[in-house]
């Protein structure tokens, strides 16, 4: 019998472990099948296996009794077959004995590691036989689509094992929750394909001198040591914290069900956390699901399975897993064909993973980017969550000091303003300074050259350059040229030495036209107070899904206070609006969620707004300082004037000229700082040099380009200290 030699392993030529046990089960399989209850294409297709041939051709009679009586023939050809097999056999049907050698101590070795009882050894032998042997599973497949009972049975009649046994291993034995046997449940299925090895398992019982360890690095390779330290994640170090001493807990008390979530934004360390908690706690963390060793990736089933065995492997290991890209688990679709928030739906059975996160024996980390959606019943089971968001300038500048060598020139002062302006993961920091060494003739990386590579990652990884925007220049900054009824310059002095106390923070709103400085002034007054500014716009708040503007706001205050940075919101009037006038009940939440976070923050909050009349009452009361800005003054614009278009004028101004500016922009009224920058800007595009009547003329231009003005200039009056 040519095809049962084949080989299927790298043994001796022609060599098929499996050939004599086949020849068994399809001889045991098809003497206890009664044809008289098969489906006539079923007999068809069993003719026509290869097996058929090998025990002998049909006789003539049968063709003729085929014209006679079509459906009587085949079934009549089939007995006859195996009466004659069984009485006269090309060659004899083996004893069912165990695979031997190697692959019968492999077979051995795996059902000892993951427990498998009688039922689950024979079951297990006999799908992997199937696997192996052509012979046998072309057999099977001729049966076509049956029930996971009639498959069953067909098993049971294979190797002489009770069909209700067969059932209740494929449901619920070892073999089968162990995640190297993967048994369909569902409604059509063909027989082979209700009962299948997890991809590479064949290959591992062919395997000499097949070992636990092999089994974990083809599954659940252990996971490189982190890169990063403690200190690398100060900016969660609560979470981390206690994520570290629950597992040592588990780990200790072999306590069952305990799962921790790592979740957040690409590129925030969540893998390196998982690698550095098991260097904490002096173990190993093994990974679910890699690439094999073609470099194909597995699906979401594939590494599924990889962690239900990685949980039979180590149950009585002191080790950890880590599930990666938890969502790959779910499918994301809209609430209606109108949209909505998107929601999750599980590509598996809510009551099997349910039960695994329940009962699980090895700790385990699940890292996701995105549980939005997420059904909150698979959410609450996690004994622990850890919230990633992108690092903050602290924290960047102690990843880009990590990657820094001493021969690179970058000082102090550069890697704080690379990391200020530049908000992209660690790995694109590393990434751009190994970069800037390439490009560089020395070979040494400096600002300049980190700065080239970063900028396109910016853009690429935030789709701006909102770092770069939000960059403040104290040497160009003239806070002379702010008109305010409060003298700002004594304000800044008096509060650049306060530092967080028992008692709340500071909050201030700024209010007035656009374009008078306020967005300045807060950056002004965090270089003062040494401080980085976080600066939130409406678009980074404000989400068309109900609840995720709440979120932002609330994560915006947290990424403040863990970075003691100074948060600056934005037209404020965009989410504080009175709730008197409110329509929906998410105007009156969003509301409800600053003054909440504003209440109870340690830090300084700064708002800027145009239209002051539209906040909340109760928004206004919560601020400490309320500090309108107006529009220039005749001698604060001249100033301002000479500071911003001397470099475009070539020259000085002459003292006649002063006088002549100062009339001219006194009769243009309602300028400020904004309109000087702009008009500045488009000197600067131009590039030739301009007159004083040509920048008379473009402010004229700009102050009747405002879509919105002002009721009038605050005035002239004097500045009073604030106490």
């Amino acid at each position: 019998m040519s095809r049962r030699r084949q080989s299927v392993s790298p043994l001796g030529p022609g060599e098929n472990p499996f050939a004599d046990l086949a020849l068994r089960y399809a001889h045991d399989l098809l003497a206890a099948v009664d044809l008289k209850k098969l489906e006539i294409g079923i007999v068809q297709r069993i003719l026509r296996c290869d097996l058929m041939d090998e025990i002998g051709p049909a006789e003539t009679t049968f063709a003729r009794l085929a014209r006679r009586e079509p459906e009587a023939a085949p079934r009549t050809d089939l007995r006859k077959r195996l009466t004659a097999w069984k009485l006269h056999p090309p060659e004899p049907v083996p004893p069912r004995t165990p695979v031997s050698g190697f692959v019968g101590a492999n077979l051995a070795l795996i059902g000892k590691l993951f427990g498998f009882d009688e039922t689950d050894r024979e079951l297990f032998e006999f799908v992997i036989v199937m696997r192996g042997c052509s012979v046998l599973k072309e057999l099977v497949e001729a049966f076509g689509h049956v029930s996971l009972a009639a498959a069953a049975s067909l098993v049971a009649a294979a190797t002489s094992m009770r069909a209700p046994v067969v059932l209740q291993a494929l449901r619920r034995g070892r073999a089968a929750r162990s995640g190297l046997l993967k048994v369909c449940d569902s409604e059509s299925r063909d027989f082979a394909d209700r009962l299948e090895l997890k991809e590479g398992v064949l290959d591992l019982v062919l395997t000499p001198g097949l070992d636990r360890d092999t089994i974990l690095s083809r599954f659940l390779p252990a996971s490189p040591p982190s890169t990063l330290a403690w200190s690398d994640f100060a900016a969660i170090r609560e979470g981390a914290d206690i994520a570290r001493d629950l597992l040592a807990g588990a780990l200790r008390s072999h306590r069952t069900g305990v799962n921790i979530l790592l979740y957040g934004a690409t590129g925030t360390g969540k893998t390196e956390l998982a690698r550095l908690l098991a260097t904490e706690l002096g173990t190993s963390v093994h990974v679910a699901g890699t690439a094999d060793e073609q470099g194909d990736s597995p699906n979401a089933h594939e590494r599924l399975s990889s962690l239900v065995l990685g949980q039979r492997l180590l149950e009585s290991s002191n080790a950890l897993l880590l599930f990666d890209e938890l969502e790959d688990l779910f499918t994301w679709e809209a609430q209606s064909l109108f949209g909505g928030r998107p929601h999750a739906t599980g590509r598996m059975s809510k009551a099997w993973f349910n039960q695994l996160l329940e009962a699980n024996p090895v700790p385990t980390l699940w890292i996701s980017n995105n549980v939005d959606g997420v059904d909150p019943a698979f959410l609450r089971r996690f004994a622990f969550a850890v919230e990633f968001r992108a690092p903050g300038p602290r924290q960047r500048a102690r990843m880009l000091e990590r990657h820094l060598e001493t021969s690179d020139a970058l000082s102090p002062t550069d890697v704080d303003a690379i990391a200020a302006r530049y908000a992209v993961p660690a790995a694109t920091l590393g990434g751009a300074v190994s970069a800037a060494r390439l490009v560089a003739p020395d070979g040494r990386a400096d600002r300049r050259g980190v700065e080239r590579m970063l900028a396109p990652m910016e853009r690429l990884v935030n789709g701006g350059d909102a770092g770069r925007a939000m960059a403040f220049d104290a040497t160009s900054y003239r806070i002379d040229a702010l008109q305010s009824p409060v003298d700002l310059v004594a304000l800044a002095d008096r509060l650049a030495p306060w530092r967080p106390g028992e008692g709340l923070g500071i909050t201030l709103c700024l209010h007035g036209p656009p374009g008078t400085g306020k967005t300045e002034f807060v950056k002004y007054l965090a270089h003062r107070m040494g401080r980085r500014v976080i600066h939130r716009r409406v678009s980074d708040l404000q989400s068309k899904w109900v609840g995720e503007t709440e979120k932002a706001i609330a994560a915006a205050f947290r990424e403040a206070e863990e970075e003691g940075a100074v948060l600056l919101f934005d037209e404020a009037d965009s989410f504080l609006r009175d709730r008197r006038g409110a329509t929906h009940s998410w105007e009156a939440t969003q509301v409800n969620e600053f003054l909440q976070r504003l209440e109870c923050f340690r830090g300084v909050v700064a708002c800027t707004t145009n239209l002051i009349n539209d906040l909340d009452e109760a928004a206004l009361r919560r601020f400490v300082f309320k500090i309108p800005f107006g529009f220039l003054g005749a001698e604060q614009a001249a100033t301002l004037f000479e500071s911003v278009f001397a470099v475009h004028l070539g020259r000085a101004l002459t003292a006649a000229e002063v006088s002549e500016v100062t009339a001219s922009l006194s009769r243009i009224g309602q300028l400020a700082p904004g309109d000087f920058a702009a008009v500045g800007r488009r000197f600067a595009a131009l590039g030739p040099r301009v007159t004083v009547a040509e920048c008379l003329a473009e402010l004229s231009v700009e102050v009747r380009a405002k879509s919105r003005t002002s009721s009038g200039p605050v005035g002239f009056s004097a500045r009073r200290a604030v106490a």
